[in-house]
């Protein structure tokens, strides 16, 4: 089993592993990554500087700004932040999604407005309690922080069916029923990943987290 902490780097939030069962460190840092928006290119678009480091991280998971997803159980999404055309994109913004791809300060307008819209919703319905556990996904642990939750709301926060509103009424069983999407990615998997991220420019607060420091072994 992993701790995963992250810290400011010259380079960006580095994630850091950290075995219990040997000594043995590996450094990712989040600018390595093979897809999505760097930091700069997403405050090139609009994006807050406070709030660009975790952007990115969320870019990574999801996309570039000219990003098409495969078509899976008939829904097909767009962008560095993949808003689905099954009335995510059009909730958010009035063009085509072609139009969408070719407007990077579209998309992240739209996005932060819909990560402060899934605050809300995460917070009316007691989502934000998961702040401060732990969580385990494929041998990686982490402390959940604000940032957490709102990469984790990328699935939706809205109501009891949303996957991280079944994950908590499963005790933060990551195995428990409906805390995957369509594609088979898990809710823990941006839970554990986005951790540790300022987002106060959404949150409008702060966790008192800016990257946690690495957990010991």
């Amino acid at each position: 089993m992993n701790k995963t902490g992250s810290f400011f780097a010259s380079t960006g939030c580095v994630i850091k592993l950290i075995s219990r069962n040997s000594a043995l460190v590996i450094g990712l840092s989040a600018s390595a990554a093979l897809a999505g928006e760097s930091a700069v290119s997403l405050m090139n678009a609009g994006m807050p500087s406070a709030c660009a480091e975790y952007a990115e991280n969320v870019s990574k998971s999801e996309g570039n700004f000219s990003s098409i997803s495969p078509l899976v159980n008939g829904v097909r999404c767009y962008g560095a932040f993949q808003f689905c055309d099954s009335g995510t994109i059009q909730q958010y913004y009035s063009g085509t999604p072609q139009q969408f791809l070719n407007d990077p300060s579209a998309q992240t307008a739209a996005w932060v407005k819909y990560q402060q819209n899934q605050w809300q919703f995460a917070q009316k319905g007691g989502l934000t309690s998961a702040v401060g556990k732990e969580v385990c996904y494929n041998g990686t642990c982490a402390v959940l922080t604000q940032s957490s939750i709102l990469k984790a709301c990328q699935f939706g926060c809205a109501g009891p069916t949303s996957k991280l509103a079944k994950l908590v009424a499963a005790g933060m069983d990551c195995n428990a029923p409906g805390t995957s999407d369509g594609a088979g990615t898990s809710v823990c998997k941006y839970l554990v990943s986005g951790a540790g991220y300022d987002v106060s420019c959404i949150t409008k607060s702060s966790d008192g987290v800016n990257c946690i420091a690495p957990s010991k072994p």
